[in-house]
């Protein structure tokens, strides 16, 4: 899954410190990223003048963003990030969550006043009340369902591209995990889902996800009612009728795969 970047490591211990001239640097601006070919930007690729906010530490090495795009450097879309080997894939798309938070805190919730970087860890800080606003991340729940050696494949009404994918969705304010893996699975497909196993869980940095994944059962037998507001399409598949299906980075990929191997958690 995307986070299982080994042999990289990756540490989210807040240690900002200046930049050395190969730490790696992103700019992000609106919908695009900026890259060179075939590798990262690093410090040395900006001017000296650009302003640097330390991320993370990735393989030993500091992460910054800057507030001007390298020099000799292509915008793309932001979608490109997901498109990239699965190491590069993560650290680009924790970039990108930090700095997508980072410009929607510029001003305090609670009174209006500007924010500021905190000195001590990753938080932003009003200048004027004191209220500490934390990243964002948004838990929410994705569901393999199956009926016997079927499973319960949909796609989205967003998705790009034909593939399918399974059910997922937010959770709601005062609800447990199971409780949304039930409540999704009910709106979206009109399923009752039983026999909740949980199958693991990945930051999903694109949308500020925290994915966490369960296997569930239902009855083919019941019928579906999609709620056309989030799919175009969902039906029952047999590992030899299987539709296009998501990319190898997303826990959705590594739940379909385990599944079509016959994992049983």
């Amino acid at each position: 899954m995307l986070h299982d970047i080994h042999p990289h490591a990756f540490s989210n211990a807040y240690l900002p410190r200046e930049a050395a001239p190969t730490d790696i640097v992103f700019h992000f601006d609106g919908t695009r990223v900026y890259l060179r070919a075939g590798r990262f930007p690093v410090r040395s690729d900006y001017p000296a003048s650009a302003r640097l906010q330390y991320l993370f530490d990735y393989d030993g090495a500091a992460v910054f963003l800057s507030d001007v795009p390298p020099t000799g450097s292509t915008p793309q879309p932001l979608r490109a990030l997901r498109a990239l080997d699965q190491a590069s894939a993560f650290v680009s798309g924790t970039a990108q969550h930090l700095w997508d938070w980072y410009r929607k805190t510029r001003f305090c919730g609670a009174c209006g006043a500007a924010m500021a970087h905190s000195r001590t860890e990753r938080a932003m800080v009003c200048s004027a009340c004191g209220n500490t606003v934390y990243p964002r991340i948004s838990p929410a729940v994705i569901m393999l369902i199956t009926s016997g050696e079927k499973i319960l494949l949909a796609r989205g009404q967003n998705f790009v591209g034909n593939f399918y994918s399974l059910i997922a969705g937010y959770l709601e304010i005062g609800e447990s995990l199971e409780q949304a893996a039930c409540r999704e699975a009910l709106e979206e497909t009109g399923l009752h889902i039983r026999s909740l196993r949980y199958f693991g869980n990945q930051p999903w940095p694109f949308t500020d996800t925290q994915m966490v994944g369960f296997f569930a059962e239902a009855d083919e037998a019941e019928p579906l009612r999609i709620q056309r507001e989030e799919l175009v399409d969902a039906r029952w598949f047999t590992r030899e009728t299987m539709p296009e299906t998501p990319a190898g980075i997303s826990i959705a990929s590594a739940m379909i795969a385990a599944w079509h191997e016959g994992f049983k958690p």
